[in-house]
């Protein structure tokens, strides 16, 4: 069953790292839908498999998927035949009366709906199940946060799968984010690429100070929901500053490879590319965090700079010196007053 989850991501990353126009083309007859819409008609059939991006993607009745079906972030109304795996990482699915699925189910933070006759004759896998430990707060006694028991633990394999469906969920939250603020997500973005010293070094700045000041408003008890509020705030504007940047990566793929890529997809596919290389280089041992520091501390900077978007930021210019008056020259030296000559005194008689 991993195997099969495993091949339906490589096909997921592969067609995203395909430009085109509509990128959707590929092995036989497969189709990749990003942030748009897809509807198999009734009678119709898909010889391939079917990835859906941040969009809608329709299974009319008596239509067929040969292959796999992958939903990443979107939403899937299934009620035809689907031979192979489904796989829903976020989203929702929506299994009708009259749908069959001849594989397994797998889903990661999906919602899924099966209506009543529904059938699924493989096995439904969910991987949302870690063991994570409850937390206890300090200065609180005995009162603990709950987190949901999840029964599993991490191996290589595992780690390696949430690496990489980390790297998708940020690149489906991009594509979302984009189409719906895309000025303000490029205006980050160039800021980071035109003035990394700066926005590198207000990030940092942030980073170190920005826990401090949580942690004294969570000892202070009275002020924990101000420091958790403060906590999601932070963590939306590192994620959002990946975005920007992600979207400049993107936008400079297509200019490489002379290709015009609509906002969203450039926004993903960069969001994909930097979450794949900074997510690689941070399970270096030892310094291997340095590499995801360094991006956070610019996406933080770009977004404090241009205050969420909202502005352009340009460094103020440094205006040049007037030019010094020209100075009049030094006044020639004071001659002496010419001696007058004495009357001379007549001799007396």
């Amino acid at each position: 069953m991993k195997r099969k989850l495993l091949l339906a991501l490589l096909v997921l990353l592969v067609a995203v790292a395909v430009p085109g126009s509509a990128l959707a083309a590929g092995h036989e007859d497969d189709r990749v839908v990003w942030g748009g819409t897809y509807t198999l008609d009734e009678g119709e059939t898909l010889n391939g498999d079917l990835v859906v991006v941040g969009g809608v993607a329709t299974l009319s009745r008596d239509s067929r998927v040969t292959g796999d079906v992958v939903l990443f972030g979107g939403t899937l109304a299934a009620d035809g035949e689907i031979n192979g795996t489904l796989v829903a990482i976020g989203g929702t699915v929506s299994l009708g009366s009259s749908s069959v699925l001849h594989g397994d189910l797998n889903r990661f933070g999906a919602v899924v709906n099966r209506a009543e006759g529904a059938r699924v004759e493989g096995q439904e896998i969910s991987g949302e199940s870690i063991d994570i430990p409850s937390i206890q707060l300090p200065y609180v006694g005995r009162t603990y946060i709950p987190f949901q028991n999840w029964n599993g633990s991490f191996s290589p394999v595992s780690e390696l799968l949430w690496y990489v469906v980390t790297a998708f969920l940020l690149a489906a939250l991009a594509v979302l984010v984009v189409m719906f603020w895309p000025v303000a997500a490029s205006r980050t973005g160039r800021a980071i690429i035109e003035q990394p010293v700066i926005t590198g070094a207000v990030g940092l700045l942030s980073l170190i100070v920005a826990p401090i000041v949580l942690l004294i408003l969570m000892i202070t008890i009275c002020l924990i929901p101000v420091s958790v509020v403060g906590l999601v705030v932070l963590v939306v504007a590192v994620a959002y500053g990946e975005i920007g940047l992600g979207l400049e990566i993107g936008q400079r793929l297509g200019q490489m490879f002379k290709s015009e890529f609509h906002p969203a997809a450039a926004a993903g596919l960069g969001t994909l590319l930097l979450a794949l290389v900074v997510g690689g280089i941070n399970m270096i041992p030892c310094v291997g965090w340095v590499a995801p520091f360094l991006v956070y501390s610019l996406a933080l900077g770009g977004v404090i700079l241009t205050r969420f978007g909202s502005r352009s930021y340009a460094p103020a210019p440094i205006e040049p010196l007037p030019p010094e008056a020209p100075s009049a020259p030094p006044a020639p030296p004071a001659l002496p007053a010419p001696r007058t000559p004495r009357a001379r005194r007549k001799p007396a008689e």
